[in-house]
């Protein structure tokens, strides 16, 4: 209502028993609220809590019902009144109190809202004008309610300073918040140390008292207080307090750590793994998992395979939390991309585990509650990458050979009827090398490249090898030529023979096999620890003249096989379909009599 209606509220009110500078609250004013509405052990045992006033009281010395002084019929101003102790309390089962640490500090949060726009506290003398509205937090003892005990504030320097009331402004129907902080008790109870590892029996206890005023000049009228369960006001750490049996939270041996022996839940009564957290969870570090070998056994390779076929069944899907499951397990963001519990349990069944029933905040009950294990999915992920990646690497490996194979009959196409050249070429040589004797027979080649010999020859003996020791039993020509190179008797077993191969384009010789043969009776001590033959070793020469040293003396027989190819279009390795076109292969025996 407004002021021009001439309607003006007021507060019923204690007497003026109190003043600014002595914040005693009334004993039997104490007593009346402690004795009706004010059983705060009823509330909550994980916070320190005050209860909110509901009634209104009437009575000698206490809180009166309030009344208008306007036209009849006309609502009285009510008023709500709620703490709520923010931090600095703790409650302890062995106890079965609260608990504060007289160095640190607690703070408090008093929300008031006002029907109306009060003007005059009614008080035992009559009406009073209200000036102002006034905080007050103070302790009482519980085994004597007039001792008072006073509430300090620690100051920006640390140092403390006794707490005087807080002035607030109460806007008309509003909720007004006021945030107390930096609280300390001046005092700590008594009776506080351990009597055998137990609960001392004459512990002391204080209860809190938080009081809402309203001023007229010089005196303070108590409107509504809130008063706390029993608390214990502690000088040092609670671990001192506390021993193996009896307490859950101990102090721990490392410096600034705190002990909890069992299960932890944090919006929940009902735990069921070593800490259960209903809401978010924000970590600024990085969890760490066991991993050691030396505390596993049984370590076996995962098919990586079957992980990826998995991985492919899991479906991902975006979907809303029902507003009355999120609102119960604390989840903000109820829209989420994630999968669906009993799908993964039909594709990985060790990834989903049944937690028991959870009840919803309408009353439901969702019975065998299915959770997902995301360490299991994710490494699941970790195998399906690797599967990935091995077959991205044969796959690149599969189109980089092609693209060879590519360029390489690109070239063929470039050529024509390569075997009538090729024969052409064979039987040109066999007309020349009846004439000139020196020159073996000369190939041509489809890739452009001429990969056959001009000259061969022994360098020792000045040997030159041509058509006339070429093999009347095996090919030699078109790719491939045999030679039978017979070596006289009376040549030393000591001697190397260096074959030197001359061609007309820098080429590479590669010495793709070897062998040798039975050694000569007089020479098997020096030819003892000779290699008996080799392949796939891929020595070779590159250029215009090849010279390989051939241990061929000492032997009765002896194999060796060249070939002579283009750079980068064949090895020894390359199918010998190719012989004639990207290389051409060429076949030593040398033969002897040991004198």
């Amino acid at each position: 209502l407004h002021e021009s209606q001439d309607l003006h509220f007021v507060f019923a009110a204690q007497g003026a028993n109190d003043t600014l500078g002595n914040p005693a609250l009334d004993t039997s004013v104490l007593e009346e609220l402690m004795g009706n509405d004010f059983d705060l052990g009823a509330l909550s045992k994980s916070l320190i809590a005050t209860h909110e006033e509901e009634k209104v009281h009437t009575g000698p010395g206490g809180l009166r019902g309030l009344s208008d002084v306007g036209p009849p019929r006309q609502p009285k101003p009510s008023i709500g009144y709620r703490v709520v102790t923010d931090k600095g309390f703790n409650f302890s089962p062995v106890d079965e109190a609260f608990v504060c640490q007289k160095k640190n500090h607690f703070q408090i949060t008093i929300h008031i809202q006002v029907w109306g726009s009060p003007k005059f506290v009614k008080t035992q003398v009559g009406l009073k004008p209200i000036e102002m509205f006034y905080l007050k937090a103070f302790g009482v003892k519980v085994e004597a309610t007039n001792q008072i005990i006073a509430i300090e504030q620690s100051q920006a320097d640390r140092s403390k300073m006794i707490f005087d009331p807080v002035k607030i402004d109460l806007l008309a129907n509003q909720v007004t918040k006021v945030t107390l902080g930096r609280l300390h008790f001046s005092e700590t109870t008594a009776n506080n140390m351990r009597k055998k590892g137990k609960p001392n029996p004459d512990q002391r206890y204080f209860m809190l008292v938080v009081g809402l005023y309203a001023a007229n000049q010089d005196q303070f009228y108590l409107l509504s207080a809130h008063v706390s369960e029993k608390i214990i006001v502690r000088a040092s750490n609670p671990g001192q307090f506390e021993n193996d049996s009896d307490a859950l939270w101990q102090r721990g041996p490392v410096p600034e750590s705190v002990v909890c022996h069992g299960r932890v839940g944090i919006n929940t009564d009902a735990p069921d793994e070593a800490l259960v957290v209903c809401g978010n969870v924000k970590v600024m570090g990085t969890v760490m998992h066991p991993s050691d070998s030396r505390a596993k056994q049984n370590i076996q390779e995962v098919n990586t395979d079957e992980q990826l076929k998995r991985i492919t069944q899991m479906r991902i899907v975006e979907y809303d939390y029902k507003p009355e499951f999120a609102s119960a397990m604390g989840i903000n963001a109820a829209h989420q991309t994630g999968i669906i519990a009993q799908e993964v349990r039909e594709v990985l069944p060790r990834a989903v585990r049944e937690v028991g029933d959870v009840t919803c905040e309408n009353g439901e009950t969702l019975e065998n509650f299915l959770m997902v294990d995301k360490d299991q999915i994710f490494m699941e992920n970790v195998g399906a990458v690797k599967q990935l990646c091995k077959l991205t690497n044969n796959l690149e490996e599969r189109i980089e050979e092609l693209e060879i194979w590519n360029r390489k009959l690109a070239r063929l196409k470039r050529l024509s009827s390569w075997k009538s050249s090729a024969s052409e070429a064979s039987s040109i040589s066999n007309i020349t090398s009846s004439q000139e004797p020196a020159q073996p027979p000369i190939a041509s080649s489809p890739s452009g490249i001429d990969t056959t010999i001009s000259s061969i020859q022994i360098m020792e003996i000045q040997q030159i090898i041509d058509h006339r020791y070429c093999s009347g039993s095996l090919q030699c020509g078109s790719g491939n030529y045999n030679y039978n190179i017979p070596v006289s008797k009376h040549t030393p077993t000591t001697v190397k023979f260096s074959l030197e191969i001359n061609t007309t384009e820098p080429l590479i010789v590669f010495q793709c096999k070897f062998t040798l043969g039975n050694i000569c009776f007089q020479r098997k001590r020096e030819a003892k620890g000779m290699q008996s033959h080799g392949e796939g070793s891929q020595e070779m020469t590159q250029g215009y003249q090849h010279i390989w040293s051939l241990p061929v003396a000492p032997f009765f027989d002896s194999a060796y096989h060249f070939r002579v190819a283009a750079p980068d279009l064949a090895d020894c390795s390359t199918d010998p379909y190719f012989a004639g076109i990207f290389f051409t292969d060429y076949f030593f025996y040398f033969y002897r009599h040991c004198a």
